[in-house]
């Protein structure tokens, strides 16, 4: 598939500042990071966040109804920005497609932003981590390439996008470099992620801000012989890590270069808890969480599941240093009782050695 994003970027180069470009039919083009998204003015993290709760097992009458309160803030979010769905399949086998975005819930997203008006075409985006690092498979596995045809929308492969050095940390905070995608730092960029709500095998659960942090460094694939480089597996820290530690202080550090959702919606119809986030086993859970507050609906998640904040340091972080509210006091749940639809999941089988940095940090 011609990819209009990638040829339209390309010839401007990696590093310098993009002005907007016809995409396809409709849409933008971007790619620059002089001015990455951390860079733009945002508003004041507000004293009380709203979330939207609903319960059932609808997704798509679900995920397009929980959106309904937020229309004017994201209509005006979205301004004249590109609408980019990050979709959560970063493994691209049929087998992982309990563990993937549902289509249904792309399609409620779809409905919505339809509903808004906003015209111009929409990207679903993934750079996956598997399978030579073709996006398109798990597209095609888990049933998103009819989107294209039911709506004003391209699917696109985010590791055939252009990017740029940034650092990080390896274990012991020795800085090492990885490549981000452009995309999720373009400050001309409109990000929603479309998550799915699952126990996980670093940080004890993932929700909307780690979908959009993981797929935003490359994975290449060397065309010429058999070796994959998967930039992702950096963001776990490499030898000498000490549980999830290394991958917590990345997912903080890509949140402060940008990569951060302007809209989190988390499908959690069905979930998965255990081995998680690819080996774990399916709960139906029966709800929906989102908000323009990626920290709030997060943070909602975790009480969810039935996880001791104390675990969630990333998300933690996140909260104390602006990008928005931890604090339940400061979170106004609007829906059902979320109390009374906690479900205490099982955690990933090594999750002692996951949280042994934490318990290390307790005894100090």
């Amino acid at each position: 598939m011609k990819n209009d994003y990638h040829d339209s970027v390309t010839a401007t180069g990696r590093r310098g500042f993009l002005k907007r470009a016809a995409l396809g039919a409709a849409g933008a083009a971007f790619g620059g990071t002089a001015f990455a998204r951390e860079s733009m003015a945002k508003p004041a993290v507000p004293e009380k966040s709203d979330v939207s709760f609903l319960t059932g097992k609808d997704r798509r009458e679900m995920v397009y109804k929980s959106l309904k309160p937020f229309a004017a803030e994201i209509e005006r979010g979205i301004g004249s920005k590109q609408v980019i769905i990050k979709a959560n399949a970063g493994l691209a086998e049929p087998r992982f497609a309990s563990c993937s975005s549902h289509a249904d819930e792309l399609r409620g997203i779809l409905d919505f932003l339809k509903e808004t008006g906003y015209d111009r075409q929409v990207i679903i985006t993934e750079g996956t981590a598997s399978t030579k690092c073709n996006a398109f498979i798990g597209f095609e596995n888990y049933g998103y390439m009819p989107l294209e045809k039911e709506y004003n929308v391209r699917l696109t492969d985010a590791n055939d996008q252009p990017y740029s050095p940034r650092f990080i940390y390896a274990a012991e905070h020795r800085p090492q470099p990885i490549n981000i995608i452009n995309l999720f730092m373009d400050p001309e960029v409109y990000l929603i992620s479309a998550a799915r709500l699952k126990s996980h095998n670093a940080v004890v659960a993932t929700c909307s801000l780690k979908n959009v942090a993981m797929g935003s460094p490359m994975c290449h694939w060397r065309k010429s012989g058999a070796a994959q480089e998967n930039e992702k597996s950096k963001m776990h820290g490499g030898r000498g890590s000490v549980g999830g530690r290394e991958l917590s202080y990345n997912l903080f550090l890509v949140a402060q270069m940008g990569v951060q959702p302007d809209l989190a919606i988390i499908d959690g119809v069905e979930t998965i808890e255990g081995n998680g986030p690819w080996e774990g086993t399916v709960v139906e859970h029966g709800v929906v969480v989102t908000s323009t507050d990626f920290v709030a609906a997060d943070r909602i998640c975790t009480e969810l599941m039935g996880i001791d904040p104390k675990w969630m340091k990333y998300l933690e972080w996140c909260g104390q240093a602006g990008m928005g509210n931890f604090d339940l006091a400061r979170i106004k749940v609007n829906g059902p009782d979320y109390k009374k639809h906690v479900i205490k999941y099982k955690m990933n089988e090594n999750f002692d050695w996951q949280v042994s940095w934490l318990r290390e940090t307790e005894k100090k």
